[in-house]
């Protein structure tokens, strides 16, 4: 037997296809929060998960006629939702300003609750997990260069490898990681803003 609630959201979903601009309303109410709280997990800078939030929400409005009664429609934003967080990142990633709010968002020394730490933790724990991804040589490589801070030769010339095969290396090892990302859970994701800017 399908719950009130769960019949009172599928009247709205079928209502919605329709164009019923009541239940967008209603939807939006009920899900606007836990949404907003999902894009700022991600983004961490609360002004641009605010705008993800509302970008999520024009994007149901205009793709509500591919929306599935049969399905959660809190499934259907948090799937919006993540490809929105992936797009700001990668802005954040290319932003100088935006860079500076997501470090400042994520120090340590910014906050006193255990809440930044733990977002921090997390990330750090994502980018050892996406660089475990990459081949045994390829990561040795990678780390030496973005962890360890060591320049082409000296890698070239401690892997006894040439400058040209370490360069290979480093751009194929840079495309899996973006791949892994854009194709990963949200586990990844988180870590987009840090690997970006380790690769500047």
């Amino acid at each position: 037997m399908i719950s009130l609630p769960l019949k009172e959201e599928y009247r709205h979903l079928c209502a919605l296809k329709n164009g019923n601009q009541d239940s967008f309303k209603w939807i939006y109410t009920r899900y606007l929060q836990v949404i907003f709280l999902y894009c700022k997990k991600l983004i961490g800078v609360e002004a641009l998960a605010e705008e993800a939030t509302s970008e999520v929400f024009v994007t149901l409005w205009k793709k509500r006629s591919i929306i599935r009664t049969d399905q959660s429609v809190r499934a259907f934003l948090y799937r919006i939702a993540k490809f929105k967080a992936y797009d700001y990142l990668k802005k954040i990633a290319t932003d100088k300003q935006l860079e500076e709010q997501f470090l400042l968002s994520h120090s340590v020394f910014s906050v006193s609750s255990g809440e930044r730490l733990l977002i921090q933790k997390e990330q750090l724990e994502a980018i050892s997990k996406l660089v475990d991804t990459l081949p045994p040589k390829r990561k040795t490589i990678f780390k030496m260069r973005y962890f360890e801070g060591k320049d082409n030769r000296t890698i070239a010339e401690q892997m006894q490898v040439s400058i040209n095969t370490v360069k290979v290396h480093l751009v194929k090892a840079r495309h899996h990681l973006k791949q892994q990302i854009a194709l990963s859970d949200d586990t990844y994701l988180t870590a987009l803003p840090i690997i970006a800017l380790m690769m500047q």
